[in-house]
């Protein structure tokens, strides 16, 4: 009895394999087929093939140069020392208060990096990720999923964090220093 079940068994995987295989046969040459009409259109100059290939390579421009968590922490602890070498009477207050807000909520853990591929988003959350405190847990005490980009405080795209990028580029004038002196003359 055990004879028939095998050798029906046996057939039934090959089936399922042969039956996998043709399926990724077709896939395969529908892929094919694509290529080669892409192909065909863009060496004849069709705008519309011109537009979704630089559409991909401009995704694969941003999806390569998309920061990681590595580069955020790099740039804001490079960001916190060049702002530490400058006196605190010429040191930019928004970019100090940026970097140290980013900073403590890091040492606090709850600066968060989440990469979508073709860009980063760094958000700060209300509590740490491994505290189990009835808030921190309980779905009506968090933030709506409907309101998510208002923890979201940085967007890196294109090897740069952008608002962190825009605070530091002037951090060592002080705004208020040059605004007192305009008042006084």
């Amino acid at each position: 009895m055990a004879g028939p079940t095998a050798k029906v068994a046996t057939k039934a995987k090959v089936g399922l394999l042969k039956r996998f295989g043709e399926y990724l046969l077709m896939v395969a040459n529908d892929y094919k087929v694509v290529a080669q009409e892409t192909f065909q259109d863009v060496t004849s100059g069709s705008i519309k093939a011109a537009s979704y290939l630089s559409g991909l390579v401009a995704l694969g421009v941003l999806h390569r140069a998309n920061p990681t968590k590595r580069d955020l922490e790099t740039v804001l602890m490079e960001s916190a020392h060049d702002l530490s070498l400058v006196g605190e009477s010429i040191r930019s207050e928004k970019a100090d208060e940026f970097v140290d807000k980013l900073c403590s909520a890091q040492r606090d853990g709850r600066l968060h990096y989440t990469s979508l591929g073709i860009l980063s988003l760094v958000w700060i959350s209300e509590q740490r990720d491994g505290l189990d405190l009835y808030t921190a847990k309980c779905k009506h005490t968090n933030l709506p999923w409907y309101q998510w980009h208002e923890k979201v405080v940085d967007v890196g795209i294109l090897g740069k964090f952008m608002v962190l990028d825009k605070n530091m580029k002037d951090y060592d004038v002080n705004q208020n220093e040059w605004d007192g002196k305009e008042n006084s003359s």
